[in-house]
């Protein structure tokens, strides 16, 4: 089974990214205070965090640090609320989103009605730096990154709507039958409009968990 990924805020005021376990190593790099990184391993007293950063691997000191949430997962639930404008207006916000994506028009492109679902995850990896599909079509999330057994917050999850369609969005929690993401262009049941939100899909439309590939 695939493990789960971590990710580690620094808590400190600059936290020095070392050879190798110990503070005796050679700095390889500084990490300033909210850097974020993910962890690769740890030593064997686990006090000790591998890493990479600008292209440098080496270890940065556990205590320093604090668990997090994925950087991309951050941005995008900095953007629940953000729905469609009823009637033929165009949220700015969605188009932009829309614009991350190259394989539709350009007329499509500037519709919010345009299915937006991978617009919006590809908005969210584009803003954290991360690789990403390019395209528009939420199952074009199952050939980006790595496959994954175990699911964490904030990695993609990939839906089947009928035959050739699907839904793309963020992980949050699961039941016995249903998983929760937070995603874009998810219809809100009160007013009908579809918006980014926390929505739950069932299992059995549930096609595959993805996250970026290691740096």
């Amino acid at each position: 089974m695939t493990a789960s990924r971590e990710f580690f805020r620094v808590s400190v005021k600059q936290l020095t990214l070392r050879e190798e376990p110990t503070v005796l190593a050679d700095i390889l790099d500084r990490i300033e205070r909210g850097g974020i990184i993910e962890k690769y391993g740890v030593n064997e007293k686990g006090d000790w965090i591998r890493t990479k950063h600008n292209d440098k691997e080496g270890w940065l000191y556990r205590r320093c640090m604090k668990q997090t949430e994925p950087p991309w997962f951050t941005i995008a639930r900095n953007e629940l609320g953000v729905q469609e404008y009823p009637g033929a207006a165009n949220n700015p916000r969605v188009v932009e989103y829309l614009h991350t994506t190259t394989n539709i028009s350009e007329a499509l492109r500037s519709q919010d009605e345009t299915p937006w679902c991978s617009g919006f995850v590809n908005w969210c990896m584009m803003q954290a730096g991360r690789d990403r599909t390019k395209s528009a079509l939420a199952r074009s999330w199952q050939g980006w990154g790595e496959h994954i057994n175990e699911p964490y917050i904030g990695c993609v999850v990939v839906f089947q709507r009928a035959v050739n369609f699907g839904h793309v969005g963020f992980y949050l929690e699961e039941t016995e039958t249903h998983i929760k993401v937070l995603g874009g262009n998810q219809q809100n049941p009160q007013t009908g409009i579809f918006e980014v939100s926390e929505k739950s899909y069932p299992k059995t439309d549930f096609l595959e968990y993805r996250a970026p590939t290691q740096k």
